[in-house]
Parts: C-alpha cells; sequence; structure tokens
C-alpha cells in the first residue's frame, strides 16, 4: 500500500498511518532480501571459481573436498574411547536426507574435545574426501571468528572484506548449498544456552541458527550440559563420555609420564584424581615440571585441603585448548560454575553448599528451603545433574559429587567469591541443626535412617573452623550436638555421645543459662547418658539439679518433667538404692499414666524401668507380670518384631532364669537373639548382649555342645569388634564374659580370626553388671541386662 504520486495529501496520510504497525514485516522482507543478495553473490563467486573480491582473482589452488580446517595438531597422548567412537559412528546412520548429527556431553576436563579431535582425524583417514571443519561455540565472537577462517580459506571471502561481509551466513549457504562433498563440523564447548540459542550476532541471528543443515554435512557437537546436548540433537540421544577406565588412565599416565612406576602407586594417583583426563594430565606435567615421583606426588596432594586445591590451581599447557591458553582444573570448571551462576543462581547456590558436606549421598532434606517451591528446587538441582557437577540417585533423594569438583568450588568461592565461604557453612550447620533427627523416646526406623544419612555431614560440618563465635552459630552448633549425641549413643558410641552432650550442655549454659529449656533438654539428656558408662554418682548429682529446674520451670507434670523423674529412678536403681528407685519409679509411672494415657509409650517405658528394678529387688514374679504386660502391650501397639520389644523379650529371658525356668528362658533368649541379628548384625551391643547372657545360661546348664556352636559366633569380626569395643563400655563388658566362657572350653580350638587380638584381666573375678539400653530403633526406657559373673 505504497502511497503513488497521484493519490491526494489526504489518501497518502492514510496509507502511511495504515503501514505504521508493518515495520516488524518490512524488515523480516529486507532480511531475507539481504541473503538473496548473498546467496546470489556466492553462487556467482562459486561458479566462476573466483574470490569475492574480484572475478580475476585466480581460483584456489585445492579442491573443496580435501579440506581439513582444523586449529589443532594431533593429540600423541591420546588414549581409546573406542565405546564413544562406536556411539558417535551409529548416531551418524541416518536416513539418506537426513542430517547426521551427535553430542558429546560430560564434565569439564572428561575429554569430549580430544575425543572429537580424534574422531576428526580417523574420519579423515576412512574418508580422504570428506572435508573437515572446527567451529568454537563458546562465545559469539569466537563462533564468528572461525567461521571467518572458514570463509577465508575456502575461497569464499577475501581476507581484507572480513570486516564487511556476513561471513557467517555465506560460508552456512556454501555448506548447504553449493559444497558438494562429503563435511563434518565439530562445533566445540556449547556451554552455555543462553549464548547459542538466544544471543543475536551482528546479522541478527543466533549462533543455533547459522548451524548448516544438509544431509550432506555431519555435525559433532561438544557440551558441558546434557540439557543442551538433548537440545541440539533431538529427537536423538546424546552421548555422555564417562570418566576413563582404569586401564586407560593408566595409559595415559604413562604416556605423560615415561618412566618405571609401580602399579599400585599408579592405581593410587587414579584413584585420587577419580579417572579424570585433565586431573591425570594436570598431576603429569606438575611431576615432569617439579621432577616429582608418583609417591611424592601423592604425599604433597593428601597433605591437607588447600594442597589439593593449590595442586589443583596448578596451570599447565594442555593440547587441543584455547591458543596460548593455560589450563587448570580448578579454572576448567570455573568456567561451569560461572556459566551456571549466570543461567540459573539457585544452582550455584546449591553448588556452594555442597561443599559442607560430605560429598557421598547429600540429602535434598538438608539442600531444600522450608519455603523454596518444589519445581524451582528440581530444575536448579537439574542444571547441576547436567553439567555432570553433582550425580541423581533414581529418585532424586540424594546426591554425590566428585571430590575434585567440591574442592575446586570451595576454590571458587575463596578466590572469586571472598567472605561467602562461611555464609555456606553457616547454611549447612543450620540445615543440619534444623533437619538431624531430635531426640525421640520412641523412635522410628524412619529416625534411624534419617540419622544414618545425615551423620556424615553431620561429622564433617562440625569440624569446619569458623571464623570468630557468633552466638547463633554457637547455637545450631549446640543443637546438633544434641540431636547427635542420642543418635549416637543408640549406636553404641557412648564416649563420643557423653563428649558431643556434654558440648552442647556448656555452650547453652553460656548464652541461654541454666533455667532454659534447650539446656535442661541438654542436662537431662546427659544426667540420662552417665550411668551407661559407670559414672552414677554424676549421674544422681546432675539428675536432682535437672529435677529441680524443671518443676520450676515447666512444671511437676509436664512430659519431661516425669521423664526427668525416671531417669534419677535408674541412676538411683545403679547404686543399689533400690527402695528409693522403686518409690521414684511408681511415681514416675502414676504421673505419665494420668498425664499421657496407659498406653503412651512413655508410660510403658516407666513401667518397663519399675520392672526392672523389681528384678532386682528378687520380686521375680511381680516383675514378670510387669514385663509380660509391657510386652503384650507393645505387641499390639506397634507389632511383634518392633524393635523397642527386644530389649523387653531379652529382660523377660533373664528374669525367666533367676527364676529356673531354664527352658522358657533360653527359648526366649533365641528367640531375641535371632530378632537382634536381623535387624542390628552379629556385632552390634545388643546383639552381643543376648548372646552372651544365652552363654552363660547354657554354660550354667553345661551344654557345652551348644556352647561350641555359638563360639565360632565372631569369626571374622574381630577386627571390627576391638574398634566397636574401644569407645563402649557395655560391649567390652559382654566380650570379656563371652571370652571367659566361650573361648577357653575343653576340647576346643578358636580359630585364629574368633579371638585375634584380644586380651583380658585373669585376676579379674567378677564382672560389673551394667543395665544397657538397645542402641538402633530403640525405645527409651528398654534396656538390656548382663548378668553378673561370679
Amino acid at each position: 500500500m505504497a502511497p503513488s504520486v497521484d493519490d491526494s495529501s489526504w489518501v497518502r496520510r492514510k496509507k502511511g498511518f495504515l503501514s505504521l504497525g508493518k515495520d516488524k514485516e518490512v524488515e523480516e522482507i529486507a532480511d531475507s532480501l539481504s541473503r538473496y543478495v548473498q546467496v546470489l553473490t556466492l553462487h556467482q563467486t562459486v561458479q566462476t571459481g573466483e574470490g569475492s573480491k574480484s572475478f580475476s582473482d585466480p581460483p584456489p589452488k585445492y579442491e573443496p573436498a580435501n579440506l581439513t580446517l582444523i586449529p589443532f595438531d594431533r593429540n600423541p597422548h591420546f588414549v581409546d574411547r573406542e565405546d564413544v567412537f562406536k556411539q558417535i559412528d551409529e548416531s551418524f546412520k541416518v536416513k539418506k536426507g537426513s542430517q547426521p548429527k551427535a553430542a558429546l556431553f560430560g564434565l569439564g576436563g572428561i575429554g569430549k574435545s580430544q575425543i572429537a579431535l580424534e574422531y576428526c582425524f580417523r574420519r579423515k583417514e576412512r574418508d580422504p574426501e570428506c572435508s573437515v571443519f572446527w567451529v568454537h561455540a563458546a562465545t559469539l565472537a569466537r563462533f564468528e571468528e572461525t567461521y571467518k577462517r572458514i570463509g577465508i580459506e575456502c575461497g569464499i571471502i577475501a581476507q581484507e572484506e572480513e570486516s564487511q561481509v556476513d561471513a557467517v551466513t555465506l560460508v552456512q549457504n556454501w555448506l548447504e548449498i553449493r559444497h558438494d562433498s562429503r563435511w563434518l563440523m565439530v562445533v566445540d564447548n556449547i556451554d552455555d544456552a543462553e549464548v547459542f540459542f538466544k544471543e543475536p550476532m551482528r546479522n541478527k541471528r543466533t549462533l543455533s541458527q547459522c548451524i548448516p543443515r544438509t544431509g550432506k554435512g555431519s555435525i559433532l557437537f561438544t557440551t558441558r550440559s546434557r540439557d543442551i546436548a538433548v537440545d541440539l540433537i533431538l529427537p536423538m540421544q546424546p552421548i555422555p563420555v564417562p570418566v576413563l577406565t582404569k586401564s586407560e588412565g593408566a595409559e595415559l599416565l604413562r604416556s605423560r609420564v615415561p618412566g618405571d612406576h609401580s602399579k599400585e602407586h599408579i592405581v593410587e594417583l587414579l584413584k585420587e584424581l577419580e579417572y579424570i583426563p585433565l586431573a591425570i594430565t594436570q598431576a603429569a606435567a606438575f611431576m615432569s615440571k617439579r621432577r616429582k615421583s608418583i609417591p611424592q606426588y601423592l604425599e604433597l596432594y593428601r597433605k591437607s585441603d588447600s594442597a589439593r586445591v593449590r595442586m589443583l590451581s596448578y596451570e599447565f599447557s594442555d593440547h587441543g585448548r584455547q591458543y596460548n591458553s593455560m589450563e587448570s582444573v580448578a579454572k576448567t570448571w570455573i568456567i561451569s560454575f560461572e556459566s551456571i551462576r549466570r543461567g540459573n543462581p539457585r544452582s550455584a547456590d546449591l553448588l556452594s553448599l555442597m561443599c559442607y558436606f560430605d560429598r557421598h549421598a547429600i540429602p535434598a532434606a538438608l539442600l531444600c528451603r522450608d519455603d523454596e517451591d518444589e519445581l524451582d528446587f528440581d530444575d536448579a538441582v537439574a542444571v547441576l545433574c547436567a553439567f555432570s557437577l553433582v550425580e541423581s540417585d533414581e529418585a532424586g533423594a540424594s546426591f554425590d559429587m566428585h571430590n575434585l569438583v567440591q574442592l575446586a568450588t570451595k576454590l571458587w568461592l575463596i578466590d572469586e567469591k571472598k567472605g561467602e565461604e562461611d555464609k555456606w557453612a553457616s547454611e549447612a550447620l543450620n540445615s543440619l541443626a534444623r533437619n538431624f533427627p531430635a531426640p525421640l523416646h520412641h523412635t522410628t526406623p524412619e529416625y534411624w535412617q534419617r540419622g544414618s544419612n545425615f551423620l556424615p555431614h553431620a561429622q564433617l560440618i562440625l569440624a569446619h573452623p569458623f571464623k570468630g563465635q557468633q552466638d547463633d552459630l554457637s547455637l545450631a552448633r549446640a543443637a546438633l550436638l544434641y540431636s547427635m549425641a542420642r543418635y549416637l549413643h543408640w549406636r553404641g558410641a557412648v564416649m563420643e555421645a557423653k563428649a558431643k552432650n556434654e558440648e552442647s550442655l556448656e555452650i547453652r549454659e553460656r548464652i541461654l543459662g541454666e533455667k532454659h529449656p534447650d539446656t535442661l533438654r541438654s542436662m537431662g539428656q546427659l544426667a540420662w547418658m552417665y550411668p551407661w558408662i559407670s559414672m552414677e554418682e554424676e549421674s544422681v548429682h546432675l539428675g536432682e539439679r535437672c529435677l529441680k529446674l524443671r518443676r520450676e520451670v515447666l512444671g511437676e507434670d509436664d512430659p519431661e518433667t516425669i521423664d526427668c523423674l525416671s531417669d534419677l529412678a535408674m541412676a538411683y536403681q545403679m547404686q543399689e538404692k533400690l527402695e528409693l528407685a522403686e518409690s521414684m519409679q511408681r511415681k514416675a509411672y502414676e504421673a505419665s499414666k494420668r498425664v499421657l494415657g496407659p498406653e503412651h509409650l512413655d508410660t510403658l517405658n516407666c513401667l518397663s524401668h519399675l520392672a526392672s528394678v523389681l528384678d532386682d529387688m528378687g520380686r521375680y514374679e511381680e516383675a514378670e507380670a510387669t514385663m509380660r504386660k509391657v510386652i503384650s502391650i507393645k505387641t499390639r501397639v506397634l507389632g511383634e518384631e518392633n524393635s523397642s520389644i527386644f530389649s523387653e523379650m531379652h529382660n523377660l529371658a533373664f528374669n525367666l532364669e533367676h527364676q529356673g525356668k531354664y527352658k522358657e528362658s533360653e527359648e526366649v533368649y533365641r528367640k531375641t537373639l535371632v530378632l537382634k541379628t536381623k535387624l542390628y548384625g552379629k556385632t552390634h551391643v545388643e546383639t552381643v548382649l543376648t548372646l552372651a547372657n544365652l552363654v552363660l545360661l547354657l554354660v550354667n546348664q553345661m551344654k557345652w555342645s551348644d556352647v561350641a556352636e555359638l563360639s565360632v559366633w565372631f569369626d571374622g569380626e574381630a577386627e571390627l569388634l576391638q574398634e566397636k569395643e574401644k569407645d563402649n563400655p557395655r560391649l567390652r563388658s559382654a566380650m570379656h564374659t563371652l571370652r571367659r566362657f566361650s573361648f577357653r572350653l575343653p576340647g576346643y580350638e578358636p580359630s585364629e580370626s574368633s579371638d585375634a587380638g584380644y586380651s583380658y584381666d585373669e585376676s579379674e573375678e567378677e564382672l560389673v553388671a551394667i543395665p544397657e539400653r538397645t542402641e538402633d530403633l530403640m525405645v527409651e526406657g528398654s534396656h538390656s541386662k548382663l548378668t553378673r559373673v561370679a
């Protein structure tokens, strides 16, 4: 609707007004016309065999089919990655007319570009008529630069005109339309989706729009991101590049560090470097320059995290990398970190947070914020997984990191994000303090699963050297220590549990004061722990103080006050003040029954404690009836094989033995032993306690053959038991019993493994009886006794 000279002024104004909304269409038409002009110019140039500047220029000295435009020579240290090459060839098998495409993805430094480079040379050997081109796609500028080089080398544009023409479009059109022979193009380092798919070049088109599309040409992409790889070649599947195999890693190391190296040292180094090619090459460069042997390198590397970080930052010149660029593992991954930070800041935050947990099985619960949208969290994690920096389990419930990635991320935080190291360490501590399962009076399988999942991360963050002492961080530490202490006690690490509880109490009392409920919780838990490590006097003293403060702060009928009363009664029982213990336990039981109800597990625990006191007082029948009542109710409420019942069963067998009901006692012991072994394993303190009491019962009945059968129980477990005994007096006591009665029978020769490395005091005439609680899946109040040995 262009105005004509014959139109009146009013008609010309009307047509001009109506054309205002057509700017975009006009722009698109102009762009198309521009492309057509360039194509026509290209056709004219190629048809005459002349250059772009002058039709009188001589034609190129080579045929296009002979082109090999790769900016690197062949890597003499390349080790075969045959599986990957086979997958590339398979991906290139497409229907005639379709474009063969493949995409390699994997962790930075895993060898994607080296594989692509080697593939180019192998392809050229197999098919000499195939032209090969290499395009850098990390940035717009590098992409345009490599396209210009192709244009100049192929005679499509003259070097003096490179700044005046759209070289990218000319090269694309030439490969799509005029190049008659087969060709292979490697598009390397497509690591930023924003740059490749969205940012326009000077010709107003994106990089992705300028990739030649024709069945004559094959494209091999490399990227660190699986997500990008999927977008590049849909509906085909991208090819993951794995770490080197043990043999490939050894071959690479030997080619880089000639000499006579032991197989053991090579394997040690490869394990430390996680079979990552760039890390192996970097270590080789370091050893060559510093004249270090593999053992000397390992000694330096293992000194500390800071030493490993420094060595990961060691720069060297790597084959097939950017011109005149010194590389390092740290620098390579920092490129990924920065790309992630630009594209998804939450992903970068998660990566930073993960640095301060153990690198194995990091629970999603420790990473996801309370108010965070689940889809946002999943998207952020997916980015890290796509870059191969993090690996997820099938359910997405936990994540693993490469050790080297974790170290490099810490370096990134130290160098690039100064001041943020403690920020993320603090967030890790607070997350663990919130999520580590709090002490429960009636534990559940979920409690133990979460505790097992979180424990390695908690131990690591507690060792972090925080700068300064802030009260909020100290209180988070105290909360974590308090929860860990109970869990460790159940596991049997009672001395470690005591130390952590004492630190928790010290922090809370110093900052919050002795009357704060959190302080009283640490105080009460410590008083409860002391008797199990023969600290009855300390338990009574601290228990009396805690009970007085709880009555003052919480009131007489608060469940925590009642619980403290029951624990104090247990401490008196261990001092053999049985009448006082009975009176206090009855008060605790009646109060709990009134406040919580007769079948509440806290109430049943008080009743279980009372039965234990009655047994110690010699009131066996009354104790038996009480025990059976507790077992009956718990079985009905929790099920027959619930772990909280196992110690009740053990103590019932103990009581039946006192009454001379040996057959019934043995049956209950054996059933309990089977159940505990199934749940805890053979070397768990609870299992060992039941085994020890069963052996004592059999010895008293002179059943030597039965004892001999049980004497091989710990074959192959000596080393593990020795380690466990160091931190558990109750386990030591039980094992002492077993050594005296199980492994020194007439006519029985124990295997070397069954008693290897053990010793005991021959002069000791009596084992101290230490009431025991189960460690794992345990309900507070249950305890398995160990018989006195006269």
